[in-house]
């Protein structure tokens, strides 16, 4: 072979090999495009989302724990119990209407509205319902619970369940702390869960109609 075919087949084979290495850059950096614009709309979406959350968060009703009394000792059935007084006041920015306790477990038939700590059996009963079943932005919701007096500390857990002015249906959970042993006053230390909506039935999404 002369020296001509020589040249001209090693041009031809820097010629395939600089082809294939042009296409394999080419694809890495359509890749890398593709992989940054995936990137970015994962990010618009979050955004979105947690634009949405966050005005969703502000807009809803959302009660909070306030201890406003003290807990005090009544004699029940000859017994003396410790009597929790409990306020849920309504931080949110739209009312809460249908406002109820939740159960907790349903033991043996009996229903718990109430679960403390890592007890299995559950101490604390309801001993004053709801004083209301709806809540304006800044009201309070009244209610107390029982138990027999006893001088331990206890985390007590308790949800309950209501709906906005649409029709939207929420779960929220809460936990106090108290110990009168020490003080017969609720502990700082405790809980508002923000509320889970449950149930997104709008009343008024299809209420308008084009005539």
């Amino acid at each position: 072979m002369g020296i001509s075919n020589l040249i001209a087949a090693a041009a031809l084979c820097l010629s395939i090999i600089s082809f294939f290495k042009s296409n394999k850059s080419n694809k890495v950096a359509k890749e890398w495009e593709i992989h940054k614009e995936n990137v970015r709309k994962k990010e618009v979406d979050e955004q979105i989302f947690h634009s949405k959350n966050n005005s969703r968060i502000s807009l809803i009703p959302s009660f909070h724990l306030s201890f406003n009394e003290k807990i005090f000792i009544k004699n029940i059935a000859n017994e003396e119990h410790f009597i929790l007084p409990i306020s849920l006041i309504n931080l949110g920015r739209e009312s809460a209407t249908n406002i109820r306790l939740e159960l907790m477990t349903q033991n043996g038939g009996l229903e718990d509205y109430f679960k403390t700590g890592r007890l299995k059996e559950n101490i604390h009963f309801i001993h004053e319902y709801l004083d209301k079943q709806y809540a304006f932005p800044g009201e309070t919701v009244k209610f107390s619970a029982c138990c027999k007096k006893h001088d331990k500390a206890h985390d007590v857990f308790f949800k309950i369940k209501f709906k906005d002015l649409v029709g939207r249906t929420y779960e929220q959970e809460f936990r106090f702390q108290y110990c009168h042993k020490i003080t017969n006053n609720f502990s700082m230390n405790h809980t508002s869960n923000l509320p889970v909506c449950i149930e997104d039935d709008d009343k008024t999404a299809n209420s308008f109609s084009i005539i």
